[in-house]
C-alpha cells in the first residue's frame, strides 16, 4: 500500500473510502494503517516532547501531573505505550479541568509559553471558575449553560472588564483545545457567547490621575526620604536605583541588566530586562532577556535615554561608592558581591517606603507616568519623542501615561480670563472701527 494515497486523501477519508474492504488487506497493510492511526492519535493527545537520548540510546517523554518519565528503546514502542495510555483515559469524558491541564502542558512544552504565563493563567482560571464548574464534563456543555455561569460569577466577583475578558479567553482556549487537539467536540460553544452582555456586571470605576501619579512635591519628598535612608547604609544600591528610576522612567525589569558599557555619547542604552520565573517546588529564578517589554515581538535594538546632569551625578556617586568598597561588576546596580539587583527586592523596598510616607501609590510604574506628565509634557516634548524615551507607542503614551493632577488646574482660570479679555478687546476695537466707518 502506498503511503502517498493516505497522505493525499487524509487518514479519515482513506478509512472511509476502503470501508469493509479493510478485511481484504494483508497483515502488513493493516499494520501500516494501525501505525498511522496510533501516530495521529498520539500527536493529537500528547502535548509533551518526544526526544531521543543518545547517551542512553532510548526514546523519552513525560506523562501525567506530576509528570512521570517514560522511556522505550524503540520509538514505535513508545508511541504504542502512549496510544494505550490515552485510550485508557477515555478522554471523551474529560472534565473542564482535565482539558485545561492538557492545554497548559501544550502551551508550556509546544508553544514555549513561560512558566510565569502558565502560572498566571492557572490563577485566573481557579479564581473565576469554581471547582464544581471545573469538574463538569466538557462534552455536551451548551453555550446557554456557560453564559449563565459567566453571568452569575461576574455579578458575584465584580471584576474589572480586563479580568473578565481574560477569564472567558481561557475558557474559550480550553474548548478550542478540545476541538482541535482532543477532537472530542465538534464546535466551540464559548464562541457563541457575547462577553459585552456582562460588562455591566464589572467594576467600571476609573482611577483618577491623582491615584496614578505623584505630584512634583511628592517626588521631591520621596527623593529626600531616599537620601535620608541612604545615610544609614554603607552601600544602598536600591536607593540609587530609585533615584535613577525617578529621572529616567525605566521599567523596574529594565534596571537590573543595565551595565556600565551601556553608557555612551548617545546616552544610556536600555535594551534588556530581567525576568522572574516561579517554578513549583524550586522557588524563583531570574534570567536576562535581550529585549525590553515592548520589543518582544518587534525588536528595534532598544532605546537611548539622554544622560542629564542629575543622572550623571547619580551614576558617579554609584561608581565612587563601588570603588571605595572594592566592588567590581559589569552591572551598574549590583550588590556587594557584584551580582545584579533583584527587581522583586527593589519593588518591595519601594512599596514599603511609599506606605510609610502615607502614599496610596506604591509602585515603580508611577515614576514612569509622573516623569511623562510632570516633566516631559510641560517641557513641550512631542508625543513621539516621549513615547520613544519611555519605550512604548505614541498611542499607549497618550492613552495611559498622559495625566494631569488636580493641582495642575491652578492658574488655568487666569489663563482663560486673559484669553477672554483679549478676545473681548479685539471685538470692541472691531466694533468701534465699524461705527467710525
Amino acid at each position: 500500500m502506498s503511503d502517498n494515497r493516505i497522505e493525499q486523501n487524509g487518514l479519515s477519508s482513506f478509512l472511509s473510502d476502503i470501508g469493509n474492504d479493510i478485511l481484504y488487506l494483508d497483515g502488513g497493510e493493516v499494520s501500516e494503517v494501525m501505525h498511522m492511526v496510533k501516530n495521529r492519535f498520539v500527536e493529537a493527545h500528547h502535548t509533551r516532547e518526544i526526544s531521543f537520548l543518545k547517551n542512553k540510546n532510548v526514546w523519552r517523554t513525560y506523562i501525567g501531573s506530576p509528570r512521570k518519565e517514560v522511556t522505550r528503546r524503540n520509538k514505535d514502542d513508545l508511541i504504542d505505550y502512549l496510544y494505550k495510555y490515552y485510550k485508557s483515559q477515555d478522554i471523551s469524558s474529560s472534565t473542564i479541568q482535565d482539558v485545561f491541564d492538557r492545554s497548559q502542558d501544550y502551551r508550556l512544552n509546544i508553544q514555549n509559553r513561560s512558566e510565569n504565563t502558565i502560572e498566571r493563567d492557572r490563577q485566573v482560571f481557579e479564581r473565576f471558575y469554581e471547582s464544581d464548574f471545573r469538574s463538569k464534563g466538557l462534552v455536551g456543555l451548551t453555550d446557554t449553560e456557560i453564559a449563565a455561569y459567566i453571568n452569575s460569577r461576574s455579578k458575584k466577583l465584580h471584576l474589572k472588564e480586563r479580568a473578565l475578558k481574560d477569564s472567558v479567553l481561557i475558557l474559550r482556549r480550553i474548548f478550542d483545545f478540545a476541538l482541535r487537539h482532543d477532537r472530542i467536540i465538534r464546535n466551540n460553544p464559548v464562541n457563541n457567547i457575547d462577553i459585552q452582555n456582562y460588562y455591566q456586571n464589572c467594576d467600571n470605576s476609573v482611577k483618577s490621575s491623582d491615584e496614578k501619579i505623584f505630584t512634583d512635591e511628592e517626588i521631591e519628598a520621596i527623593k529626600k526620604r531616599i537620601r535620608e535612608e541612604m545615610t544609614g547604609r554603607e552601600y544602598d544600591i536600591i536607593g540609587y536605583a530609585m533615584l535613577f528610576s525617578i529621572e529616567t522612567g525605566v521599567r523596574v525589569a529594565e534596571i537590573p541588566p543595565l551595565r556600565w558599557s551601556d553608557i555612551s555619547d548617545m546616552g544610556l542604552h536600555i535594551h534588556r530586562q530581567q525576568r522572574m520565573t516561579r517554578i513549583k517546588g524550586q522557588g524563583r529564578t531570574f534570567e536576562e532577556l535581550s529585549y525590553t517589554k515592548n520589543e518582544r515581538l518587534h525588536p528595534k535594538g532598544g532605546r537611548y535615554f539622554p544622560v542629564t546632569e542629575v543622572i550623571e551625578n547619580i551614576l558617579n556617586e554609584i561608581k565612587e561608592c563601588q570603588e571605595r568598597l572594592g566592588i567590581s561588576s559589569e552591572f551598574i546596580f549590583c550588590d556587594e558581591k557584584g551580582d545584579w539587583l533583584n527587581k522583586e527586592t527593589y519593588s518591595q523596598r519601594l512599596r514599603r517606603m511609599c506606605k510609610r510616607m502615607g502614599y496610596n501609590i506604591t509602585n515603580n510604574h508611577a515614576f514612569r507616568m509622573s516623569l511623562n506628565s510632570n516633566v516631559l509634557i510641560p517641557l513641550g516634548i512631542l508625543a513621539t519623542k516621549r513615547a520613544y524615551l519611555l519605550g512604548h507607542s505614541v498611542e499607549i503614551n497618550e492613552r495611559y501615561y498622559s495625566h494631569m493632577r488636580t493641582e495642575s488646574l491652578e492658574g488655568i482660570k487666569e489663563i482663560l480670563n486673559q484669553s477672554f479679555t483679549q478676545r473681548s478687546r479685539r471685538k470692541l476695537i472691531k466694533f468701534e472701527k465699524k461705527k467710525i466707518s
